[in-house]
Parts: C-alpha cells; sequence; structure tokens
C-alpha cells in the first residue's frame, strides 16, 4: 500500500494548519514530550551542532527544546506545508530557522552536521521506500555521534481515520523500524511501543546513535 503523494499532504497540512497549531497548545504540555526532549537534551550534552526537526508542523517542540532545555543550539524545522513553516517561524521568532522543504531530501543541510535529527509521527505520510530514503537522508546530515529520535504509529497497514480524511497514512513496527535504521548506519540504541494519552494507536519510539 502507498500513501498519499506529497502534494495531497501539503494540502491537507495547508488547510488544517491553524486548527492543528491550537491542537498542540494543549498537547505540548503532555509528559510525553517532556520526556523525550528531556532526554534528548541529555544526550546532546557536549555534541556540537544543529538540532534539526524534520516536520517540524506548528514549531512547537523547538520552541520547547529552546526555552526548557537549551537556549544557545542552533535549531532548525523542515516542514512540506508552507502554512504550517508561517506559524512554527511567527512561534519561534529568533530561536530557530524554519523552512519549507521534504524530510527525505534535506538539502539546506550540510553533511556531518546535526547534532541530532527528530521525527515525531510523520513519518506514516511515507511509504516504506519513502522512510528507507528518509533514513538515509538523515544519516547523511547527522554528525558521529549524533543522534536519531523517531515517533511514529505502530502498527501494520493504513491508519482509519474514517471519513475524517482521505490522505492514506501509514502505520510501522518496532522491528521493521529498527531493522530499517541499521540499513541506513545508525546504531540502534533503544526501540519500544507505549501508549498514546488521548489517542486510539500505540507508537514505536526509536533512539539511535550515528557511528
Amino acid at each position: 500500500m502507498k500513501a498519499s503523494s506529497v502534494e495531497e499532504v501539503r494540502e491537507l497540512y495547508d488547510e488544517t494548519a491553524d486548527s492543528y497549531a491550537t491542537m498542540m497548545d494543549a498537547e505540548i504540555d503532555l509528559p510525553l514530550y517532556r520526556s523525550v526532549l528531556g532526554r534528548l537534551n541529555t544526550q546532546l550534552q557536549g555534541v556540537p551542532g544543529v538540532l534539526v526537526d524534520t516536520s517540524c508542523g506548528s514549531g512547537h517542540m523547538l520552541a520547547m527544546y529552546h526555552q526548557q532545555y537549551d537556549q544557545q543550539r542552533a535549531l532548525l524545522g523542515v516542514d512540506l506545508s508552507e502554512r504550517m513553516v508561517d506559524i512554527a517561524a511567527i512561534r519561534l521568532r529568533e530561536a530557530a530557522t524554519v523552512c519549507v522543504g521534504d524530510m527525505r531530501a534535506l538539502n539546506m543541510v550540510e553533511d556531518d552536521s546535526a547534532a541530532a535529527v527528530l521525527s515525531f509521527f510523520a513519518l506514516h505520510h511515507l511509504d516504506p521506500a519513502g522512510v528507507r530514503l528518509a533514513l538515509a537522508e538523515w544519516h547523511r546530515v547527522t554528525r558521529p555521534g549524533g543522534r536519531l529520535l523517531i515517533a511514529a504509529w505502530e502498527g501494520e497497514g493504513a491508519i482509519d481515520y474514517g471519513e475524517a480524511s482521505e490522505v492514506v497514512a501509514l502505520r510501522y513496527g518496532d522491528i521493521e523500524l529498527a531493522r530499517w535504521a541499521r540499513d541506513a548506519g545508525f546504531a540502534v540504541d533503544r526501540v519500544f511501543v507505549e501508549p498514546v494519552e488521548g489517542m486510539f494507536m500505540d507508537a514505536v519510539y526509536l533512539d539511535a546513535t550515528k557511528p
């Protein structure tokens, strides 16, 4: 099964960016985000380079990282949706650079320059070939010793949104994500599945290092 096209995903988020940002105003306070970003900040002590959010959406995660953990690190947010990027730019102001782009082709990021690459609930918009392409690109931009952090919807097949959306989104298992990350050149430190508060699906989390 193939995920929806780039154009379909971009159109979806251009149309829903404002409501998505309102949703994230409340959701960003969930323990999930503080746990993930707090752990990442600890891992990045002594690791130079930019933190890249490959699907930054409305910029909430980068804003939290900047405000609560590290006000000195360079931050880069990338998103397919121009409207999302506009909202993120207003939220982040001088704290981060944000731009329209594709997580599979981070042309604005130099080789071996990122301290960490973050992908939070975005891989469901890619088919398996796209996920492997993204992982290869993230390996290219991550510096040796840098981190990869992924959160994705766990399971098999498509996510059933009912009549809420015509966009096809796919779920992935912990074993296949870990295998693809290793194939891309990452050393997988931890992969696990947990329920997400308020959601009808579990999430798979992957934490890896570029040797």
